[in-house]
């Protein structure tokens, strides 16, 4: 009888262990990636935002349709409210939830602009020693986790600094008059 109350006390113990590690974690960085379809060359653009759970973060944005090619690139921090408003759309994507249901190939819509993120989720305790976690929306993710990932989408388009988005706005018009001539 002891031995069976032993082994249900350790097995609580443990229980309520994994909940506190699993509550504790957090996550590190996210990359934000954001591509404006199948365009002629002179219209595409893509680009990658990456936040780090510091604040600090960076805007890669490129023309066309060369990896090689050039970049704008725009450093930028964010503030406390932003990080904590982050973390809430987070949680509500579902993201952390494990493995998001992507449509099937036969429901993909054609065309159209393209967007995910990409979470990296580690766990504080030097301790144990874990390798962080990955996460990863799909391109067509399905309908019940559609809108919380679009939420997510467009609060991480919305921290992009106007002074940024000037800047890329100047950088297309001036490529598209050289290409016009």
């Amino acid at each position: 009888m002891k031995t069976l109350t032993l082994a249900i006390l350790m097995s609580l113990a443990l229980v309520s262990c994994s909940r506190s590690q699993i509550e504790g974690n957090t996550w590190s960085s996210l990359v934000y990636s954001h591509d404006s379809g199948p365009l002629p060359p002179q219209y595409h653009f893509d680009y990658n935002i990456s936040i780090n759970a510091d604040g600090s973060a960076i805007l890669d944005y490129r023309f066309g349709y060369e990896k090689g090619g050039k970049t704008l690139k725009y450093a930028f921090k964010l503030s406390e409210e932003d990080i904590q408003k982050l973390n809430g759309l987070l949680k509500e994507s579902k993201i952390f939830d494990g493995t998001i249901k992507s449509l099937p190939e036969n429901r993909h819509p054609i065309g159209g602009p393209l967007s995910k993120v990409q979470v990296i989720y580690v766990n504080p305790d030097p301790n144990l020693d874990q390798p962080p976690k990955l996460y990863e929306s799909p391109y067509f993710p399905e309908k019940e986790y559609a809108e919380g990932l679009e939420n997510l989408y467009t609060y991480i388009e919305k921290l992009i600094p106007p002074a940024a988005l000037d800047e890329i706005k100047a950088k297309k018009e001036e490529k598209e008059k050289t290409q016009q001539d």
